[in-house]
């Protein structure tokens, strides 16, 4: 995981330089930025350098914003990947909280190397990441996501679900794509993402249940938008059975099969909105998430990194997909799951796909909102900014104040502690200092004060009563 941290962050210093050029420059400077989650260091340091508003857009709940007790861990980073604690045992939850705790060493050095990484770039304050350690954003967060596929969870007015964001149109078909969908009318659609490069021995598995899955008539036909670059790694001369026909895989990538179709690229939100397809075999990343969800198509689900590992939980748990174990999946699994799908006993996945389509269709007018939000930060810090030397005379008005409140204050302690002493430690402390001043020498001493002070006024006591305390006053 690290290494891959590593190799996005290594383009900051070109990220930032480039920015900030069209930043500093008044003919080109934004009134606005909206960034990618991975440029998000170079968004906020052009928000801290020349108070530009930003917003950071992901494709999931970012990491450490937000968090919420009953979700284990950081998704994403989880031993034992679950969505909540709610069916998570004790030992799982323990493993998913020590991720994190494990990780510090690791995040150190990378903060240390981030940091000269910055310097060398120019860069001569503390990274965003330094500056705050607040649960909470300073900044607009757009979450390209909703609940129903996200676990619900309380969020601050800067953090918004805005997902899923989809065109209102899409590449329609093809010719070769519309002809072999409308001659097969229960296909099985394969998409892995164009950052995957399949092994061969992962192919093989993968293909293998498909074919089998197409020899038992559980499917009748497999597109399989295969890129370039996997193509290369595969061995074009092995011998496969499809169709009771023995063909080479070579043979089979170039399409002379008449139930397989292996396209470079497909019109994937086209293949996925036409009838005919009947099960998607996807990565789970983060676009494809939304899709299958917003066209309404169940998933077998083969996650390989980052938030495809939770998008596969989350499908699987709202009840529209399975998912397979990329380190020690089988030919025969893949082929049993697509059955499970496909067979539907009950129409478990065809109501839950139904569900979800129906929730990520109504989400989906959300980028409106989102486009709202943009225009009321911008807004806001217009005229936040309106004196002469561009400060901002009030803080933003979607801020919570705890992020400008230090721990003790926001969190109530002070209050706390306060009533604490007040109310139960100062009656204590009264008590137990009345308590050690009667059992101790204090009530001796007073005691044998007592007589001589009364003895001044003895005439005016009665004889009586000035023996009585004398007595009194001796036993002590």
């Amino acid at each position: 995981m690290w290494e891959s941290k590593y190799l996005w962050d290594s383009v900051f210093p070109v990220t930032y330089k480039g920015l900030r050029k069209v930043c500093v420059n008044p003919e080109t400077r934004p009134s606005f930025i909206i960034a990618d989650f991975f440029a998000e260091l170079a968004a906020k340091d052009m928000m801290t350098e020349l108070g530009i508003p930003i917003a950071i857009m992901w494709p999931q709940m970012p990491f450490l914003l937000a968090p919420a007790s009953y979700i284990p861990g950081q998704p994403g980073f989880q031993a034992v990947i679950s969505t909540t604690s709610e069916h998570a045992s004790l030992m799982s939850r323990l493993k998913n909280e020590l991720v994190m705790v494990c990780a510090i060493p690791s995040f150190l050095v990378w903060l240390r190397w981030l940091t000269a990484l910055r310097k060398k770039a120019g860069v001569r304050y503390p990274s965003p990441i330094q500056l705050t350690a607040s649960s909470r954003p300073a900044c607009l967060v757009l979450v390209n996501s909703f609940f129903g596929l996200e676990t619900p969870k309380d969020l601050p007015p800067l953090m918004s679900p805005v997902g899923p964001i989809l065109a209102d149109e899409f590449l329609t078909l093809d010719q070769p794509h519309g002809s072999f969908l409308d001659s097969h009318d229960r296909t099985a659609y394969v998409a892995l993402g164009t950052h995957i490069n399949l092994t061969q021995d992962i192919f093989d598995k993968l293909f293998g249940g498909l074919v089998q899955a197409l020899s038992r008539g559980h499917i009748d036909g497999v597109i399989w938008s295969l890129p370039a670059l996997t193509r290369e790694n595969l061995y074009r001369e092995q011998q496969l059975e499809v169709d009771g026909e023995l063909f080479s895989l070579g043979d089979l990538l170039d399409n002379k099969a008449s139930s397989v179709f292996f396209p470079t690229y497909s019109p994937q939100r086209a293949v996925l909105d036409h009838k005919n397809t009947g099960i998607f075999v996807t990565h789970a990343g983060g676009s494809s998430a939304n899709e299958v969800a917003y066209h309404g198509k169940p998933a077998l689900v083969i996650p390989f990194m980052f938030d495809q590992l939770c998008n596969a939980v989350r499908l699987e748990e709202a009840g529209i997909g399975l998912r397979l174990d990329k380190f020690d999946f089988t030919q025969e699994e893949v082929t049993s799951k697509i059955a499970l799908i496909a067979e539907d006993e009950g129409d478990t996945f065809a109501r839950n796909v139904l569900r979800l389509r129906r929730i990520a269709r109504v989400a989906a007018r959300r980028k409106h909102l989102a486009a709202d939000l943009v225009e009321e930060v911008l807004y806001d810090d217009e005229l936040r900014r309106g004196n002469k030397r561009g400060l901002a005379s009030r803080p933003m008005h979607l801020e919570t104040a705890d992020v400008r409140l230090s721990w003790f204050k926001k969190t109530n302690w002070d209050l706390y502690l306060f009533t604490f002493g007040t109310f139960i430690g100062l009656p204590l402390a009264s008590a137990y200092g009345i308590y050690r001043f009667i059992k101790g020498t204090g009530m001796r001493e007073f005691m044998g004060l007592l007589p001589r002070v009364l003895l001044r006024g003895r005439d005016s006591i009665s004889p009586v009563i000035f023996q009585k305390w004398s007595r009194t006053c001796l036993r002590y």
